[in-house]
């Protein structure tokens, strides 16, 4: 789960993403699956590029872990939570995964 953030000179843009498959229309952040032989923080990164095109300048661990019930899986989540920067003028491309 990636928290991402992005700074200006006047205020901090926190990114939240509409869902359009697991938890539907939910407003969430970025979040996936870890992949074998992959760190967590490596799945923060490929994460936040694939769902945003994104590249991230700076990652850290926010040292909690999230969980939730997604009800159309029946199952419940627990994930390792980063936070995430980008650059000022980074411009967010969804995938498929997202509607807005």
């Amino acid at each position: 789960s990636v928290i991402l953030l992005r700074n200006s000179d006047t205020e901090t843009d926190v990114l939240m993403l509409r869902r359009n498959h697991t938890l539907v229309g939910e407003w969430c952040q970025i979040a996936g699956g870890i992949e074998d032989g992959e760190k967590a923080w490596e799945t923060a990164l490929r994460e936040v590029k694939e769902e945003t095109g994104l590249i991230c300048a700076r990652l850290y661990s926010a040292d909690i872990c999230e969980q939730f019930y997604e009800a159309d899986r029946d199952a419940i989540t627990m994930a390792p939570v980063f936070v995430g920067f980008v650059d000022t003028r980074a411009q967010v491309v969804l995938n498929e995964e997202h509607s807005e």
